[in-house]
């Protein structure tokens, strides 16, 4: 190791622990946010689930005086619905309720037009107050209610009709199984269970890669910056150490950084995942989803470190390069203002879409940037596809190396002193020596 180059790591990763901004947005924010985020959706589906599941009171005003109240209990108490019969005005009613509450209304002569093969008319009032979820699956459960109830009445009326005849093949003359073959295998698992599977599971992980990636790039661009700002390096130039050791030394500084970073966020995306999959087996029609290859593998996540991390690097490198052009912090965020735009893209692409349907040009754009990787891998964490992440790796590792030779180059010339990117004002970019 080039002499002094070990007391300027340390100086560096010391330097940037101080800031509040990399400690808490690098490090705490991804180690907090992910697990909040898989908390509060485990939490908040459990008290949807919790009121789905409860018991329900149901009012019920009956104007027909036919026999439709003792009809509709059995179905409510399979329902786990409370039916309580009334009396009254039902608009009226309906606004004593709490929110969601819901009331049946049963208007004379329903039960002679049902014998009489004419459609009878029921009206369900329900009360909202709050527009919440809560009160909204109130109203779909005694809707269910009203549904199961009408099932019944066809079926009697089937059987009655045509008394050789199974009601199940008249009402459903057509049987759909649906089963999903993953990784080569057919599941008991449809569709829609599947995408919600993996729509939950790939959902927040780009966002908070993005938001990781472009806090990296402002530490990285202004921690030069601020060193010009503070005539410090000025006197780093002048310590008996070369410059690219001093250029290496900010940079393993920043890879020390984003390496914790890498741990906080694989860790943090582990615990989301969890959080997500705990609730779903419920859905599969009791389907391990181990079995199914639903669960992120080790492998998975070892591939999703190591792209975030090539990320990272690659986004330190980019941001070192450009800070050295910078003259102070402004200008520095001000450069890694223009710069943050292909770190938005692969998000905005990729969050809820898939590469293979997008255009060719668009597909080739994506590729060739380095932080289109992480997102790529936190989708593969259930397909196992990880031919492509592979290749990125050795993209990335190029992207880093031609970048890094670049800053090398600049810093180590007087152009680290004087070289700045201004924005001329007719918005042309230069790259300027000082005399």
């Amino acid at each position: 190791m080039p002499k002094g180059l070990r007391l300027l790591i340390v100086k560096e990763v010391k330097d940037l622990l101080r800031d509040p901004k990399i400690l808490i947005g690098m490090i705490l924010f991804p180690a907090l946010m992910l697990p909040l985020m898989g908390a509060a959706i485990n939490i908040s589906t459990g008290s949807t689930i919790e009121i789905a599941s409860s018991y329900l009171t149901t009012y019920i005003i009956d104007d027909d005086g036919g026999s439709v109240v003792g009809e509709l209990q059995p179905y409510a108490n399979d329902s786990r619905i409370n039916l309580i019969v009334t009396s009254g005005n039902p608009a009226d009613v309906v606004t004593t309720l709490e929110g969601g509450g819901t009331l049946i209304y049963v208007p004379a002569g329903f039960s002679q037009n049902i014998t009489s093969n004419m459609r009878g008319n029921l009206v369900l009032y329900t009360n909202y107050k709050e527009f919440s979820i809560a009160e909204f699956i109130k109203s779909q459960r005694v809707s269910g209610l009203i549904g199961a109830f009408e099932e019944a009445v066809i079926r009697e009326k089937v059987e009655s009709g045509i008394p050789a005849a199974d009601p199940n093949s008249i009402l459903n003359p057509i049987s759909v199984q649906q089963e999903s073959v993953i990784k080569g295998t057919a599941q008991p698992i449809s569709p829609d269970v599947l995408q919600t599977v993996v729509r939950l599971q790939g959902l927040m992980g780009p966002i908070v890669i993005m938001l990781v990636l472009i806090l990296a790039m402002q530490i990285a661009a202004t921690s030069m910056a601020v060193e010009k700002e503070a005539k410090t390096l000025e006197t780093l130039l002048t310590i008996p150490v070369s410059r690219l050791s001093i250029l290496f030394g900010k940079l393993v500084g920043s890879i020390t950084i984003a390496l914790l970073a890498t741990i906080a966020n694989v860790l943090a995306f582990t615990y989301y995942i969890g959080s997500i999959t705990s609730m779903i087996p419920s859905g599969t029609g009791g389907a391990d989803l181990v079995t199914l290859g639903l669960v992120p593998s080790a492998q998975g996540y070892l591939i999703l470190g190591l792209t975030l991390f090539g990320a990272l690097i690659s986004a330190l490198a980019l941001a070192l390069t450009l800070g050295t052009l910078a003259q102070d912090v402004r200008g520095a965020q001000s450069i890694i203002g223009i710069i943050i735009v292909p770190v938005f893209l692969p998000t905005i692409f990729l969050m809820m879409g898939d590469i293979s349907t997008l255009p060719t040009a668009i597909q080739t754009v994506l590729y060739l940037i380095p932080f289109t990787y992480p997102t790529l891998a936190s989708q593969a964490l259930i397909t196992g596809n990880y031919g492509t992440l592979l290749l990125g790796l050795v993209y990335m590792a190029a992207f880093t190396l031609t970048t890094l030779y670049i800053a090398a180059r600049v810093f180590s010339t007087e152009k680290v002193m004087t070289a700045r990117l201004t924005f001329r004002r007719r918005g042309r970019k230069g790259l300027e020596g000082g005399q």
